[in-house]
């Protein structure tokens, strides 16, 4: 049996001293190696769980944008439908009757009827109405509210060209020095033959774009033709409008005549075509708006010859009689359709032809709700 001395178990003791401390220091640095692993593990969790919420963000926010896109789509052509159904209405003659209450009695939808009327006597109908979630504008105008656009360019006579245009260049804004190359350039893209006219441009001058194209020496058979016209593609000063933009705000392929519809045009179309000033314009169209003084309602009071206009609009000149109707040309009506959801918009515009009960579209087209004054042409 071994017996430890005094001594030897005092040293034990001081080793035992000795090595406490090294086994508690190892034990803090594992605990504090586990602490920044666990920390770590928990970092990059949270930043999964971030990136997939938003990944979740996003998508429910593509998914809403789309779901309320699709909805603004079929509203809009649920507007056309509605413009469809104020058209079909024309064929009732009470539409026409000088007593609106015997038409309006005959259903429950005043603000339809009542558009109904103002289409029937040549002025234009506007109607608004919340559909589900969302809203639908419809605006369906005679065709010959515009400026035809066919009847306004006379190749063998320039000066009654130059008659016709001058006070459209003027509401649109177009400097007086550029007009009469406008007006060459006009007149080569539509002639017959590969001569240019003085500021003038044919297929020699196109075929250096690019993209290259020719001249069309061809009639216009659409607005947007003007676009491929040398200058009128070219921006208004101090402003991102070109001047076919502006000016396409006039203009129409689909009129029958060169004489404007006065129940149905608006303000500047007015007063470039028929070269009238702001204060006569705006007295013709308080006129025929009514006492509400809005288009497309039930109390629209639209002029019913030119007699009718002058007695009401005595400062309406008596030379413009030949260049005025009161009534759509052909029955050819655009209709502009707007859908709404949230702030998603979407627009649907046509032309269209009514003979007796049947209706044919001559034009469709449809997008962003941005691009309306150009779709609607």
């Amino acid at each position: 049996m071994k017996i430890e001395s005094r001594d030897q178990r005092s040293e034990i003791r001081v080793q035992s001293s000795e090595n406490a401390p090294r086994s508690t220091l190892n034990a803090q640095r594992a605990s504090g190696s586990a602490l920044i692993i666990v920390l770590w593990v928990i970092g990059l969790l949270s930043m999964f769980v971030m990136a997939f919420a938003f990944d979740m963000h996003v998508e429910a926010r593509i998914t809403s944008s789309w779901r309320k896109k699709l909805k603004a789509e079929y509203l809009a052509k649920a507007g056309i439908e509605l413009g469809r159904m104020m058209l079909a209405e024309l064929s009732d003659a009470d539409t026409l009757n000088p007593d609106p209450s015997i038409y309006l009695a005959k259903g429950s939808d005043e603000k339809v009827r009542g558009a109904a009327i103002s289409l029937a006597w040549g002025g234009v109908a506007e109607v608004t109405r919340e559909l589900g979630a969302g809203t639908v504008s419809v605006t369906v105008r005679p065709e010959n509210a515009r400026i035809s656009l066919k009847d306004i360019i006379f190749i063998n006579d320039r000066e009654k060209t130059d008659a016709m245009w001058a006070p459209l260049f003027e509401s649109a804004g177009v400097p007086f020095e550029k007009c009469d190359a406008l007006i060459d350039c006009l007149f080569d893209w539509v002639d017959q033959d590969e001569l240019t006219h003085l500021s003038g441009a044919e297929s020699e001058y196109y075929e250096s774009l690019d993209p290259p194209y020719k001249s069309k020496n061809a009639p216009l058979d659409t607005v947007d033709e003007l676009a491929l016209i040398k200058g009128f593609d070219e921006k208004l000063q101090e402003s991102e409008v070109t001047i076919y933009q502006k000016l396409s705000d006039f203009l129409t392929t689909y009129a029958t005549d060169n004489r404007i519809n006065i129940n149905a045009v608006d303000h500047n179309t007015m007063m470039g075509f028929l070269g009238i000033d702001a204060a006569l314009a705006d007295e013709i169209v308080a006129q025929r708006q009514g006492p509400d003084l809005k288009s497309g309602t039930e109390d629209d009071m639209p002029f019913k010859s030119f007699a009718d206009l002058r007695g009401r609009v005595p400062a309406i000149p008596p030379n413009l009689e030949a260049l005025i109707s009161f009534n759509a040309a052909m029955g050819r009506f655009s209709i502009l359709a707007h859908g709404k959801v949230g702030d998603v918009e979407h627009a649907v515009a046509c032309v269209v032809e009514l003979k007796g009960k049947d209706l044919t579209i001559l034009r469709w087209i449809e997008g962003d709700a941005l691009q309306e004054n150009l779709i609607s042409h």
